[in-house]
């Protein structure tokens, strides 16, 4: 697939060098006006987007600054007011703790009981604070100040004043019940509890859609109440949060945890968390801007994949962060940058157009007469110089046309001089010169063409001598291939009898092969039964040396009962003078001792004849031994002779083969002697007949060359 897409590039390529060139000039001047425009369209647009995308950012940061500040003035308001109460009622606290209560009492205005005179001036204080702050602030939908059980009068319990629109017109405040109905709702709960100020969830109370802030009154590290700001966040919708140019922008309120106070797209967002309405990876992002708690921009993409660009200011909110932010789809905030680089890139196009079109009519109008060049060139080509192009300028191009003609003009001299010359040649004419002056390139040809003509002329003359000394050499040589046939035919004899004498000498050599063989494998098995006797006679050596090893052992044993003989016959000695001295008791002894005796001298005698005996067998051993041994060197010494008898029968027997198989090759260059002889033979005659062809083709020759006329 890659190869073919070359292929097709390399056509294409090939296609667009071939066609004309006004065509290519015209191209090659759009392309590069198309490129320049475009850099000029990328470089404008790009410096247009980034301007209106810092324009538009810096809009829509004003946006979510400017609603930021309506929301601030919002809590404010709500702060201020929860300040000023808190500052009287612990003024009041203060008061109290210093001088105590007056005894004097006054009626309450809200509950129908006795209150002293410093809580009436405290109650009077918190109502016409609460009913000016609703009447003057149409965002504030009531104020209530909320009290923990015995914190206000001796006289009640549970002490409440809540003052909404109504009862601010009408000047009578209300109470929010009990304790138990107050004390346990997050409004109360989180502030009494954390000692710090509070904001509920948006909520809807009475057909209004609210958010409580909750302030807490501390008197000495207790909290002694609550007071409560109610905001309507339905009064939000003053907020700027559309513009004509931005069909999808969008703006949120939102508090420190991210829950949505207000959403100008839709009501159904409101108390509902942004990380609950968007990814993880999504809010991420937003909550890293959070983290920095300065106003900050961020692009996030909604699930059908829309990417929205959002805009955050904080907002100080009673010690807390809220964000106002201002939202659109990033579609719509490029939507002009869009319109701008598309009006661009449609100016561009037309323009490129214009000077296309312009450039294209100006060159076809400066180049055409290269149109008549080039017809003259195909004519030229085509060996028509009889064409001369006409110029109407003398510009470039004219130039160029003169120098067609003139260029047309010599050639069409030089190749009829040349044409002059050739057709005198063909006549057999060589004895010619040039009639017109060649100049440039054509000097070559003309010297060429005239050392060709001296070269034809002096070859075509030695050509008439060799042709003389030809005839006479063919007849020398057809009396010479005549000889040659002769002998040919004696050496084709002499190679016959050559061959019968080496196939002889062959069959001799291949018996004495044969022999020298059998000789060999006898030779062998004479040395190995030579080998197998040696052998034999080494055991025999060892049988001899164990006889004489054992009859040493027997003469030790001899000498042994010579010295038992001697003790004997000493003893029988002694036994006898003991029983000479015994008398007659021991003459009965003294016969014993008198055998036993004799016993010893004839063991003496034995053993001594034993003895004598043994080393007489000892030493024809010894002999024997010596005798084998000698016998055994020359075993060895035959086994010796045997292999070197073998080494040479095969030598022999090889060279016997070697012999043979030189024998077969010089019979098969006798053949081959014999074939080239016949092969001479062959040629000699053909030689013969081709010595008289010769002769008669140089007799022709001489005729043929005497037809030119030669240069002298």
């Amino acid at each position: 697939m890659g190869k073919k897409r070359e292929q097709v590039k390399a056509s294409a390529a090939e296609k667009f060098r071939n066609r004309q060139l006004t065509y290519k000039i015209s191209v090659a001047v759009g392309c590069l006006l198309g490129l320049c425009l475009t850099l000029m369209i990328i470089i404008s647009a790009s410096i247009a987007a980034r301007f209106l995308s810092s324009s538009i950012s810096g809009e829509f940061e004003g946006i979510a600054a400017q609603n930021g500040r309506s929301v601030q003035e919002v809590i404010d308001t709500a702060a201020n007011t929860a300040t000023i109460l808190q500052d009287y009622i612990t003024d009041k606290y203060d008061e109290y703790s210093k001088t105590g209560y007056s005894g004097e009492t006054a009626k309450s205005s809200i509950y129908d009981i006795q209150l002293q005179e410093m809580n009436k001036e405290m109650e009077e204080f918190m109502v016409s604070v609460a009913s000016s702050t609703v009447t003057s602030s149409e965002e504030i939908v009531g104020v209530g100040v909320f009290f923990e059980p015995d914190a206000f009068d001796p006289s009640i319990k549970d002490y409440t004043v809540y003052v909404n629109e109504s009862a601010a017109k009408t000047g009578n405040a209300q109470s929010y019940g009990a304790y138990t109905s107050y004390g346990s709702q997050d409004y109360y709960r989180n502030a009494a509890t954390t000692k710090q100020n509070c904001f509920t969830d948006p909520y809807e109370d009475q057909g209004i859609k609210m958010v409580s802030a909750s302030f807490p009154i501390e008197y000495h590290g207790k909290t002694q109440g609550v007071i409560l700001v109610d905001i309507n966040i339905s009064t939000f919708s003053n907020l700027c949060s559309s513009d004509s140019d931005y069909k999808t922008m969008y703006v949120d309120v939102l508090t420190s945890d991210s829950t949505i106070v207000y959403d100008s797209e839709s009501d159904e967002y409101t108390g509902q968390k942004l990380s609950s309405l968007i990814s993880s990876g999504q809010y991420a992002k937003i909550q890293s801007g959070i983290d920095t708690g300065k106003s900050f921009s961020v692009t996030t993409k909604k699930d059908n994949g829309a990417k929205v660009v959002r805009y955050y200011s904080p907002i100080s909110a009673a010690g807390q962060t809220w964000w106002a932010a201002s939202a659109l789809n990033k579609t719509d905030l490029l939507s002009k940058t869009i319109i701008l680089v598309a009006l661009m890139v449609i100016i561009a196009i037309a323009t490129l157009a214009i000077i296309v079109i312009i450039s294209s009519r100006l060159v076809r109008k400066y180049i055409k007469p290269i149109s008549g060049v080039v017809e003259v060139a195909d004519k030229l080509a085509m060996g028509d110089f009889s064409a001369r192009p006409q110029s109407e300028y003398n510009d470039e191009i004219g130039q160029l046309s003169n120098k067609f003609t003139e260029m047309s003009e010599r050639l069409n001299e030089i190749i009829k001089d040349i044409s002059r010359g050739l057709n005198e040649m063909a006549d057999g004419n060589f004895n010619i010169a040039p009639e017109v002056e060649h100049v440039g390139d054509f000097k070559e040809i003309e010297a060429s063409l005239v050392k060709v003509i001296k070269d034809l002329s002096k070859t075509l003359s030695e050509i008439n001598s060799v042709a003389d000394m030809v005839a006479s050499n063919a007849s020398q040589l057809s009396d010479g291939a005549q000889s040659i046939t002769e002998g040919a035919t004696d050496q084709a004899s002499s190679v016959q009898e050559l061959q019968s004498t080496i196939a002889n000498v062959s069959d001799q050599v291949n018996m004495n092969a044969h022999n020298a063989n059998t000789a060999n494998e006898m030779a062998k098995k004479v040395g190995e039964e030579i080998v197998e006797s040696n052998t034999q006679m080494q055991e025999i050596v060892k049988a001899m040396d164990t006889i004489s090893e054992n009859s040493k052992q027997v003469s030790s044993i001899i000498n042994t009962i010579n010295e038992i003989a001697s003790s004997t016959n000493l003893l029988a000695l002694n036994a006898s003078i003991e029983a000479a001295r015994a008398g007659e008791e021991g003459r009965g002894f003294a016969v014993v001792a008198t055998q036993v005796g004799n016993l010893a001298a004839q063991s003496a005698e034995a053993a001594k004849n034993s003895g004598e005996l043994i080393v007489q067998a000892i030493n024809a051993i010894e002999e024997g031994k010596q005798m084998v041994d000698i016998a055994a060197d020359k075993l060895m010494a035959s086994v010796e002779r045997t292999n070197e008898l073998v080494a040479n029968i095969g030598e022999i027997s090889e060279a016997s083969e070697q012999q043979s198989e030189a024998l077969k090759q010089i019979s098969e260059a006798a053949s081959q002697i014999a074939a080239v002889v016949e092969e001479n033979t062959a040629m000699a005659e053909e030689s013969s007949a081709s010595s008289e062809e010769l002769s008669s083709q140089a007799d022709r020759l001489k005729e043929l060359v005497g037809a030119f006329k030669l240069m002298e």
